[in-house]
């Protein structure tokens, strides 16, 4: 009985050591996470409270006068409708693609790690940088795109200029420069999957196409809902490449939440950080709800099943 004690108190001495040594190497990541999300998360949460500028001037309490005023706000609402716009289409475009050439590219071979390679770059680039060149390609004046249409007869209009195209024409860019992430992370679980599943299939007189629709993809089916997941975290706070290209316009038409935030708290007297910290908070909360949505019922994101 003694003997059982102590070789019990040396289990859990070694499990509370073990924890001990865990936490160690957790400690680095938690200090950013802690310095970089959770602080200035609450400071925003706090900010969104008060009236507050740049400057710091005349602060005072508003408590949820800058929730209430921001559900009164056509800019929001129409802020909140194309950030959903640009999300629901950029996210699958991305992730069809990304699948659409996995098919073609499910071996390790030197040609297909090239591709790979290649698809890959543009994502390495600045998103101005990119965003700046296709908006050069595109203009109408001197755009290279436009000329080239020119010559075969096609004539199209200044598509960052208008209401209708604008927005499209950002997810399209958007889905060019990111989709080699994508591509990536499922060419590798792609890899990863059973080469006896794709035998039997083989034996069973399967075809390229239904082997990729039932043996791929639910062999990566958690890595497509990973990357589903994250791909709309970052579709919903978009900015960069509609700062740089549209900034917004034309008429609103391409203007987001982030965009907004940006425009009221930094851009346009009087510069409101208050009510663009209230904006922040609710962008938050539709991130959090939508990513614990996608995660619980949507998609499994643990391990992929063989």
């Amino acid at each position: 009985m003694k003997k059982k004690t102590e070789q019990t108190y040396k289990l859990k001495k070694a499990n509370s050591q073990n924890q001990k040594t865990a936490y160690l190497f957790l400690a680095p990541s938690l200090t950013i996470l802690t310095i970089f999300v959770f602080v200035p998360l609450i400071g925003a949460i706090g900010i969104s409270l008060m009236n507050i500028d740049i400057y710091m001037n005349d602060i005072s309490f508003a408590g949820l006068k800058n929730y209430l005023r921001m559900f009164q706000d056509s800019r929001v609402s129409n802020a909140t409708f194309n950030t959903f716009y640009f999300a629901v289409l950029e996210v699958p475009l991305q992730i069809l693609l990304a699948l659409l050439l996995v098919m073609f590219m499910t071996k390790n071979t030197r040609f297909h790690k090239l591709l790979r390679t290649t698809f890959y770059l543009p994502y390495v680039c600045s998103m101005t940088a990119v965003s700046i060149m296709w908006s050069m390609l595109l203009n109408n004046n001197y755009g290279y795109v436009p000329y080239l249409l020119n010559r075969i007869g096609i004539r199209i209009p200044n598509l960052l200029s208008s209401t209708t195209w604008a927005m499209p024409t950002v997810i399209l860019v958007t889905v060019w420069k990111n989709f080699g992430y994508t591509l990536t992370v499922l060419s590798a679980a792609t890899l990863g999957v059973s080469q006896s599943l794709y035998e039997a299939a083989e034996l069973d007189g399967a075809t390229g196409i239904q082997k990729f629709l039932y043996v791929t993809i639910p062999g990566i089916k958690s890595t497509i809902g990973f990357c589903t997941v994250t791909t709309l975290i970052t579709a919903l706070q978009v900015f960069d490449q509609i700062y740089v290209m549209t900034s917004g316009g034309p008429q609103n038409s391409t203007e987001t939440l982030v965009g907004y935030i940006y425009n009221r708290g930094f851009q346009t007297a009087p510069y409101d950080l208050g009510y663009a910290s209230a904006i922040a908070v609710y962008l938050f909360l539709i991130i959090a709800l939508l990513t614990f949505v996608m995660r619980k019922y949507a998609f499994n994101t643990g391990g992929d099943e063989e």
